[in-house]
């Protein structure tokens, strides 16, 4: 019986990660470029060798098993490590090209990397970027079974696996409607949580993470929490005066700027800050696609951070004491024009 070193080719490599990626042989197939009698005869030649079942179907499709996913799992990075070779290849030659498969936390990959990408699109016009956007303990998931290579995400520690780098520092932020919630110069005592609803993201997202340890290192349970499924819900769940949310200042520094949301901070506590870490694969190098798409991202993702501090910090010094249900839009979006002008343009 041949071993399965002597079998291990790159399509049947890839056979196995797209069977993972699309729960489907046929899909599979296609993706591979091969017919779907040809990828069974691959999957009957990995399965002996093996001595294992790798795949198993029903009338859904088809799915790894425990055994399929530790060889897709190698399989996607090894076909990485392929990948990173033909790109430091194409670079000794002067080429420009190659395809990033990045995966970015929800904050990073909404409100930060638009402008990257429009920043990399015009320096690098032949490099392709694919991208996958999704909580922070779910990108690194994805990043460990090889479906992505490099990530942004708000955490600051992963598996072992894992290298993270961080890039860029966040503050999250408490915000609520005008007149919802009584401030004193920007700050809320943190026991008045405890009579307000708290709009938070799904389990997986690291900012709510951040969250739930502070509320357990005060001691504090507010009286309802909402699940909600996006930043966007949350942000729309607190400019209707629904409750309270906390949110990377990046999320929602256009909100704070117009007027749409009062920004807050836990009196007496320290803030609540994070780095955003670039990780990848502690065993795979960034390719030059990759190094130069992190040296974009560092040097655009600066400018935005300016513009979301300038935000934060206009609403903190323009508050004074106010009651619930005494609205200051007008005035809190005429001060945050005066101080901060126009939002930057990113280049």
């Amino acid at each position: 019986m041949a071993l399965l070193s002597e079998v291990w080719d790159t399509t049947r490599m890839r056979l196995l990660v797209e069977i993972d990626r699309r729960g489907s042989l046929s899909a599979a197939a296609q993706a591979v470029g091969i017919g779907q009698p040809s990828a069974s005869q691959h999957l009957r030649t990995l399965e002996a060798a093996a001595g294992l079942r790798l795949v198993e179907r029903n009338g859904r499709g088809s799915r790894l098993t425990e055994a399929g996913r530790v060889l897709a799992a190698h399989a996607a990075q090894a076909l990485a490590a392929l990948a990173v070779g033909e790109q430091e290849l194409g670079a000794l030659a002067g080429l420009q090209a190659g395809t990033i498969r990045l995966g970015a936390s929800t904050a990073p990959g909404s409100y930060l990397l638009p402008d990257t990408l429009g920043c990399f699109r015009r320096d690098y016009p032949s490099v392709n970027v694919e991208i996958e956007i999704a909580a922070s303990g779910e990108i690194l998931r994805r990043l460990l079974s090889g479906r992505i290579e490099l990530a942004i995400v708000g955490v600051d520690k992963a598996d072992e696996r894992i290298a993270l780098e961080p890039f860029l520092a966040d503050e999250i932020v408490g915000v609520a409607k005008p007149g919802v919630i009584e401030t004193v110069e920007g700050t809320l005592e943190p026991e008045a949580l405890g009579k307000v609803t708290l709009l938070c993201r799904e389990p997986d997202s690291s900012s709510r993470g951040y969250v739930e340890g502070e509320l357990r290192e005060i001691g504090v349970q507010p009286a309802h929490v909402w699940e909600l499924g996006s930043t966007e819900a949350v942000k729309r769940a607190a400019r209707e005066g629904l409750g309270v949310g906390f949110l990377s200042s990046y999320a929602v520094a256009e909100e704070i700027e117009r007027g749409e949301l009062d920004v807050f901070r836990l009196l007496g506590r320290p803030r609540l800050t994070r780095d955003f870490h670039i990780a990848r694969l502690a065993s795979r190098p960034l390719s030059p696609a990759e190094s130069a798409f992190v040296a974009t991202l560092t040097r655009c993702c600066a400018k935005q951070a300016t513009y979301a501090q300038g935000c934060v910090a206009s609403s903190s010094e323009s508050s004074r004491p106010r009651r619930a249900q005494t609205s200051r839009r007008g005035a809190h979006r005429t001060a945050a024009t005066r101080q901060l002008g126009p939002r930057p343009t990113l280049s």
